[in-house]
């Protein structure tokens, strides 16, 4: 990219940036959320053009008008967002995107096709699920394998690793490197996950407010919290937890049972962070459509201050009196062609009266980079995450169901919203939290549980041994 500047009408998501990848390494591309990286993919992967600037591939012009045109040159993105039918299934998926390649194969050689190349990259996943029944972690898999199926030499990855565990990333990230300095490709990704740029990329490039702020340059140069700051522009603080003291049980899950999952039993207290780690795709959905009334359960009782929540709908109980902060924002959270000022009242109609003035505070306290009558899909995935926080957690919820809270969001605003819920819990709200990220957790919580195959297989309290969790995640007792 040389000189490549993007606008968005008054706003200017990319100022005369000039990047160069080539053949043979990862290129980690680091910012805070509404940074431009995101934009700087679409540019390059064909879904959207510059403004002014130039494009090269080997040294020759590149101007993609489309990501068929993108995918035809050997472009190829995985983007944040899923671009999945949901209604179809995975191997139809995969024949979708081969036809707008013009590539034609039967239902049966795709599926095999997708298993073994799935084999290939450490994965494993059912072909004939349709993608509306896989967890966030199998459909992203699912995205990065319909990339990999056109064999790209340049592979564009916007935040691969937001929904994976420790060891799932790891491998990840060998099988990237692998893709980069075995097989000559260049790959450059997009992460948040400061630990992965040290241990997977060659070198890392800083974008911040659509600038360049620091070029490219070896990884080792640099350290994560040097990142950090470079990110933020200032020095990023730990969350730090006052006047923790534990009450009585709030949430109570007993023998509760449901299609893929059960039978579960456990309780949250007040003033406690309840952890749960797992592998996506071990049940985390499933519990999250029953606690929030998605789904109901087949058997057992979820019980929050001794009631239970068939005695008043759950979605109306959360609205009242809990926060809800779902894995997937964009079908459970958020009405994208709304304003974003519509989108903070969902199910808060007592706020309508004093409805600009209220977003606009809300928006400015949370930074959430954009204006009240914006559409909420006009936000960057960041920004649309930060929104989300901001209306299920203004007041004093006394319960917070946090299902991967801080995926899409830059160190900074990863610390504020951590931050933001440990200090709930000092006036006794209890925090459901979980996350495919183990560091997260190990930081945060006061108790962990871990979910294999729809079940809890083990539960750790301080100091919590890594390696133990990391076996009980595996399925070893």
């Amino acid at each position: 990219m040389a000189g490549v500047s993007r606008h968005f009408g008054l706003v200017r998501a990319l100022d005369d940036v000039s990047i160069e990848s080539t053949y043979g390494e990862v290129l980690a591309i680091l910012g805070e959320n509404g940074a431009g990286k995101t934009t700087l993919m679409r540019i390059l992967a064909g879904l959207d053009q510059a403004s002014s600037g130039r494009l090269f591939k080997r040294n020759e012009p590149y101007s993609p008008r489309s990501p068929r045109d993108a995918v035809a040159t050997g472009v190829t993105l995985v983007q944040q967002h899923f671009a999945l039918v949901p209604t179809m299934t995975a191997a139809d998926n995969l024949l979708l995107f081969r036809s707008q390649r013009e590539v034609r194969t039967s239902r049966e050689q795709a599926a095999t096709d997708l298993e073994e190349l799935a084999g290939r990259l450490g994965f494993q996943i059912d072909p004939n699920r349709r993608v509306e029944d896989l967890s966030v972690g199998e459909r992203q898999r699912l995205e990065l394998l319909r990339a990999m199926d056109s064999d790209p030499d340049v592979l564009l990855l916007d935040e691969p690793t937001a929904v994976l565990t420790d060891t799932e990333a790891d491998s990840l990230l060998e099988i990237v490197k692998g893709l980069a300095h075995d097989d000559n490709r260049s790959v450059l990704f997009i992460t948040h996950r400061l630990r992965e740029v040290v241990k997977g990329a060659d070198r890392v490039v800083v974008l911040r407010n659509g600038k360049v702020v620091s070029p490219a340059a070896p990884v080792g140069e640099r350290s994560a919290s040097q990142l950090a700051g470079e990110m933020v522009g200032e020095a990023v603080h730990d969350a730090v937890r006052t006047g923790h003291q534990l009450g009585e049980p709030r949430l109570v899950v007993e023998n509760l049972t449901a299609p893929g999952i059960g039978p579960l039993n456990l309780s949250v207290r007040g003033g406690e962070v309840l952890g749960v780690a797992g592998v996506g795709g071990n049940g985390q959905a499933e519990l999250e459509f029953v606690l929030t009334g998605q789904a109901r359960p087949s058997t057992g009782k979820v019980l929050f201050d001794g009631e239970g929540f068939a005695d008043l709908h759950p979605r109306e109980r959360i609205a009242r009196e809990a926060a809800y902060i779902p894995s997937d924002r964009d079908r459970t959270a958020l009405i994208g062609p709304m304003r974003c000022d519509e989108n903070l009242l969902l199910g808060r109609t007592t706020r309508m009266a004093r409805r600009h003035p209220y977003a606009a505070d809300l928006m400015d306290k949370w930074s959430v980079r954009g204006l009240p009558e914006i559409a909420a899909n006009a936000l960057s995935g960041g920004n649309a995450q930060r929104l989300v926080a901001a209306r299920e957690m203004d007041g004093t919820p006394a319960l917070v169901l946090a299902f991967q809270p801080t995926r899409g969001l830059d160190p900074g605003a990863t610390a504020f919203l951590r931050q933001a819920l440990l200090d709930m819990t000092t006036s006794g709200c209890a925090v459901l939290w979980v996350s495919a990220d183990l560091d997260e957790l190990l930081e945060m919580a006061d108790r962990m549980v871990v979910m294999f195959s729809g079940k809890l297989v083990g539960e750790f309290s301080p100091p919590f041994d890594r390696a133990a969790i990391g076996l009980a995640m595996a399925g070893v007792s």
